[in-house]
């Protein structure tokens, strides 16, 4: 953004050099990047940032200028004086047909202009910053856009068709010929100002050729709109056309300025040009928001670390453009400027107070800190000690994307709840946040195996993503899903494989670090078959493991058997405990007995394990599954299973008949509730 400082003198007497003001203002946000002598002038350049595209114009600047300078600031005129406003309709009739794209504009005749150079004041501030002179009619357009931030096109009145301007969307492949001499093709998503033939203009970003106001023209049709940024933003980068134009109504332009620039290129048009002032159209309505922020004096201090006196700060918001208003003795009410839609929070406002008070002369001090007892919360601490713990029991830590396609979100359908799926994805292989990790699992074995690494056991901590019923909210939860497939021994020893029983066993021991005691229940599952649901507690379900079914493998190149675990780590997270507790050596002794089951196949070790300890209570000590035995002399469907309990208390030593009591009280319960008999 160039501003030219003889030309920002005009609205406000600084009383400083260029180089004083440069510096003022840079220290303010409004960083000037370098000053260059231009015929007797000197032209700031200025970095502006794309929050702030009120600065975008000379009186912007002006108005950032009074602030630091703590002058005036004199507006330009921008009250229609030369005669009384008429309607527009007996000379050119005006449609927007898609207002959603142009939400406000207007159309103002001008006739009998003269068209010729512009006049000295005009041409020489439009020349230092680097525009191209070209009529007087058209130099007053980008005069106004430098002045005010308001883009304006003049169009040749008697060259529009049909006496119609129509501001619509493009045909699909309709091409307009710009004022630069290129013809361009234009898609149905651009808006273009047309007449009853043809497009005639590309809205917001450059006019057209053959409309163009030129020696002959007599009468003008000048246009001032309000067009939406993303649409004139998109059809730029499209086209690859850029201007001044285009830079200013993408990032914003004054809502409240449309109709009042029109007001000043008339005034200016008719001073450089003559002529007389024909209809105006205005059509539309421009959502201002009313914005009213409670400003707290007691919090910008806090923050800030000074405390300003309100006088001075009411006096700084005046000056910014806001409307401000006394609360309780102390506070502020403060409504911004149209101008100043980045101001919606309180916290903005104590941004505009640091920035003009000054970042050099807030006194640099110390925060006081206090450290947490915990650097980690809790989350944090329980994921970093199952990892540990895993890796030490030989899995190896991976790492999927947690972006995939349709294909793989829909691969295990049991798994998962309602898809979440991006608004915006770059490629459809990334369109969707992964409902489970076990497709990322699958593939980085199979991944593994097609490079002859057929043995591995692999674990991922990460999360998962499900959308609720009604799609308007959305969990993510982290999840721990583990792998393993191949041999797990293969050295003098002898060979074992993964199995089941293997993973079992690796997440027993995870979670017992924990101090999670992870019970397993005999599921179906799709696409997971043997499989059993890992509960805490018998009742609350975490997750599953089970063996992939050869159906999903082939699918995925993998010809040998893979064994899963998909647990969902919010439950553990929430009953884990961290801290050790230790236990002394007892002093009195304790007691063992055996006691082998038998069993049909389908009583799981765990409800056994379950009635022992309910029924021992305070004398159990440990339970231990010690034998399994399934074979030659026991009945078809029948198995062995020998457990070793331990009897004990802290206090004294218990004597044999409560030992005997309470032994052959656990095999009446087993007998009556599991209908077992024993060897």
């Amino acid at each position: 953004m160039k501003v030219s400082y003889n030309w920002l003198k005009d609205y406000v007497d600084v009383g400083v050099s260029a180089e004083e003001l440069a510096d003022r203002l840079t220290m303010t946000g409004s960083e000037v990047e370098t000053i260059e002598k231009v015929d007797g002038d000197k032209i700031l350049h200025f970095e502006i940032t794309s929050n702030r595209p009120d600065c975008l114009n000379i009186l912007g600047m002006a108005r950032e200028a009074a602030i630091v300078c703590d002058k005036e600031l004199i507006s330009p005129k921008v009250e229609f004086t030369k005669s009384p406003v008429t309607s527009i309709k007996n000379e050119i009739d005006c449609v927007v047909k898609d207002p959603d794209l142009c939400s406000k504009y207007t159309a103002r005749v001008i006739k009998n202009v003269k068209i010729k150079p512009s006049g000295k004041k005009i041409s020489s501030r439009l020349s230092a910053l680097g525009f191209r002179l070209v009529n007087n009619v058209a130099d007053v357009t980008n005069y106004c856009l430098m002045e005010l931030g308001q883009p304006m096109h003049a169009f040749d009145m008697d060259k529009i068709k049909g006496g119609k301007i129509v501001v619509r969307r493009a045909k699909p492949g309709e091409k307009l010929v710009t004022i630069d001499g290129v013809e361009r093709e234009l898609a149905g998503d651009m808006l273009v100002i047309a007449d009853s033939e043809r497009a005639i203009a590309v809205a917001g970003v450059m006019g057209g050729r053959d409309t163009e106001v030129t020696d002959s023209t007599k009468n003008i049709l000048l246009e001032s709109a309000y067009f939406n940024p993303l649409s004139i933003r998109h059809t730029a980068r499209k086209l690859s056309l850029a201007s001044d134009s285009s830079y200013r109504f993408e990032r914003g332009v004054n809502k409240d300025m449309v109709a009042k620039a029109s007001n000043r290129a008339a005034n200016l048009i008719i001073e450089e040009a003559g002529g007389e002032i024909g209809g105006f159209y205005e059509t539309g309505v421009l959502n201002i928001p009313e914005t009213k922020i409670n400003f707290s004096l007691e919090r910008c201090a806090k923050i800030l670390g000074i405390e300003p006196k309100q006088e001075w700060v009411k006096k700084v918001f005046d000056k910014l453009g806001a409307e401000t208003a006394s609360k309780n003795g102390k506070d502020l009410e403060v409504k911004p400027p149209s101008f100043r839609e980045d101001l919606t929070r309180e916290i903005d406002l104590v941004e505009e107070v640091a920035r003009i008070y000054g970042y050099n002369n807030i006194p640099a001090t110390a925060p006081l800190f206090k450290s947490p007892d915990e650097r980690k919360d809790k989350s944090r601490q329980v994921t970093e000690k199952l990892s540990k713990e895993l890796s030490a029991a030989g899995l190896y830590e991976i790492m999927t994307y947690n972006l995939t396609d349709d294909a793989d979100a829909a691969r295990f359908p049991a798994v998962k709840a309602g898809n979440v799926v991006l608004s915006n994805y770059l490629s459809e292989e990334h369109k969707v946040l992964v409902p489970e990790l076990l497709s990322g699992m699958l593939k980085s074995i199979s991944y593994n195996i097609n490079r002859q690494n057929k043995d591995m056991r692999f674990f991922e901590i990460g999360k998962v993503y499900a959308a609720s019923p009604n799609g308007k909210s959305y969990d993510e939860i982290k999840t721990l899903c583990i792998g393993i497939t191949g041999l797990v021994r293969n050295d003098w020893k002898g060979r074992e494989n993964a199995d089941l029983f293997l993973l079992k066993g690796m997440i027993e021991e995870a979670l017992g670090v924990l101090k999670v005691e992870a019970r397993f229940k005999p599921e179906k599952i799709e696409d997971i078959s043997p499989s059993a649901g890992i509960y805490i507690g018998g009742v609350k379900r975490i997750g599953f493991l089970g063996e992939v079914s050869p159906k999903v493998l082939k699918a995925l190149g993998i010809d040998q058997n893979v064994f899963v675990c998909h647990i969902q780590l919010g439950e553990v997270i929430k009953n884990a405990v961290l801290t050790n507790r230790y236990r002394s050596i007892p002093k009195f002794p304790f007691s063992s007995r055996d006691v082998s089951i038998l069993c049909g196949i389908n009583i799981s070790s765990a409800e056994i394990e379950s009635i022992i300890k309910k029924e021992g209570e305070e004398f159990i000590r440990e339970v231990k599954l010690i034998d399994i035995y399934q074979g030659e002399k026991l009945p078809e469907g029948k198995r062995s299973l020998t457990y070793s309990i331990t009897y004990g208390v802290k206090d004294r030593t218990l004597l044999d008949k409560e030992v005997e009591d309470t032994h052959t009280r656990i095999k009446s319960a087993l007998s009556q509730k599991l209908n077992v008999t024993f060897r």
